[in-house]
């Protein structure tokens, strides 16, 4: 698994789950809107990856988890996915301890 990154480490956090066929990259455009704000997040499924094997959905998320760990993010402002990504967001939001933030209305 490949990860790509626009933003501030330090803003919320946005993890996108991109659709079979393409990579992390095609969610790009909507990364650059908002990587004034949050700290965006493109993985690419290792299927997608030269010189690597796609294993298994829990390796995947495994990969997902240790990434986010390792930039010490602990909570997730939004996870956006189409496609197949829904399937891996959705496993995703099922296992991982990190909480979604949750803004209250001003």
């Amino acid at each position: 698994m490949q990860f790509a990154t626009r933003g501030d480490r330090q803003n919320p956090a946005i993890l996108f789950f991109h659709a079979m066929g393409v990579a992390g990259a095609s969610s790009e455009p909507v990364a650059r809107h908002l990587q004034q704000n949050y700290y965006c997040i493109l993985p690419t499924s290792s299927v997608y990856c030269a010189g690597q094997k796609y294993s298994s959905k829990a390796d995947e998320l495994r990969q997902i988890e240790d990434f986010l760990h390792g930039q010490r993010i602990d909570r997730l402002a939004l996870v956006v996915a189409s496609s197949i990504g829904a399937d891996l967001a959705a496993a995703s939001l099922a296992q991982t301890r990190l909480p979604m933030v949750r803004r209250e209305k001003s």
